[in-house]
């Protein structure tokens, strides 16, 4: 299969699906991450386009662990918002990469750009095989299936499917890990919500957690998104 995880900031992707993707790498999918926004006000101290293009490389980097491919829409970081381009956009990302299985946040959570970038993928799966919406990459015949991964902390997020990532976690550390960039600005800008640990501990937190409800060591938790009424005919993460 084809997977596409979407998230709206470099490194949204690593923390919440990262061990999942490590496994459907392993198993010989073709693997896509992208981002809608660039990360371009992710620094304290560096110009917009200077952060934003450290971003983009943390996010190729950590994708090149498993052997996926990075995509950016490159939008202005907190300043995401729905017009035609942006929907046009997103629909031509999914009909670049073919994807059977798409990734990506819950729809309720603590940032507009995971929201709204939860929201268009949602709005816009249904018309992927659309012919007379016209974009570079061509449509295909198929509605992709979409899964939402948790928000930060798993606040007020109850999973009915789990992953077991516990031979994948080192993947997601290092893909974690990755983004540098993002350990001194969440020091710098959100302290009291991360404390003295760098932001990615809780990352290891979280997956313990979701391990633990499944019975497993480590684990990721979804969501399904029933878009187009459908329900899979056999379980599609792995």
């Amino acid at each position: 299969m084809n997977i596409l995880a979407i998230g709206a900031h470099p490194d949204d992707i690593e923390e919440s699906c990262g061990g999942t993707l490590a496994k459907y790498a392993k198993l010989g999918h073709k693997v896509f991450t992208a981002t809608t926004t660039n990360g371009n006000i992710g620094s304290a101290t560096l110009p917009m386009d200077e952060i934003a293009r450290i971003r983009k490389e943390e996010a190729r980097k950590a994708a090149e662990i498993i052997g996926a491919e990075y995509i950016c829409l490159d939008y202005d970081d907190e300043m995401f918002f729905e017009d035609k381009a942006a929907r046009i956009a997103i629909i031509d990302l999914i009909r670049y990469c073919k994807a059977d299985v798409i990734l990506t946040h819950s729809p309720t959570d603590y940032n507009p750009d995971h929201e709204l970038t939860s929201k268009m993928v949602n709005d816009v799966a249904v018309m992927i095989p659309i012919a007379k919406i016209e974009t570079r990459s061509k449509p295909y015949d198929k509605i992709p299936y979409l899964f939402y991964f948790e928000p930060v902390h798993g606040i007020g997020f109850n999973p009915t499917e789990y992953v077991d990532i516990s031979e994948e976690i080192e993947l997601k550390r290092a893909m974690c890990y990755a983004h540098q960039s993002q350990i001194s600005w969440m020091q710098d800008n959100y302290k009291d919500a991360v404390g003295d640990g760098d932001f990615f501990e809780g990352m290891m937190a979280m997956a313990k957690f979701r391990g633990i409800q499944c019975g497993v060591k480590y684990a990721e938790g979804f969501r399904m998104a029933y878009n187009a009424f459908r329900i899979p005919p056999y379980r599609l993460l792995p």
